[in-house]
């Protein structure tokens, strides 16, 4: 998981200047997403959005199933008060 952080932050870290990896215990697994705020400058003028993008379980790596996305999204919202939830997918 270190190595695939670190492809992360050589992807999107820049786009995300103020991020954080976060872990939610769901279920007895740990679920890594990252959470932050997106720059975007359109017509020279700065424009901000916050995100959260659930990556996987901590123990495989893999995505999370479709059938719980729902639910983790839901859980996510209620904790960061974030609409903009994306799931990570290979």
């Amino acid at each position: 998981m270190e190595e695939f952080k670190r492809k992360w932050e050589e992807w999107y870290g820049d786009m995300l200047p103020n991020y954080q990896w976060c872990e939610l215990d769901y279920n007895g697994r740990q679920v890594l997403y990252v959470c932050g705020t997106a720059m975007i400058d359109s017509d020279g003028r700065g424009l901000a959005s916050n995100l959260l993008q659930v990556i996987g379980y901590m123990d495989t790596e893999m995505t999370v199933e479709e059938e719980v996305q729902r639910e983790i999204a839901e859980l996510l919202k209620g904790q960061h008060g974030i609409e903009n939830i994306s799931f990570w997918s290979e």
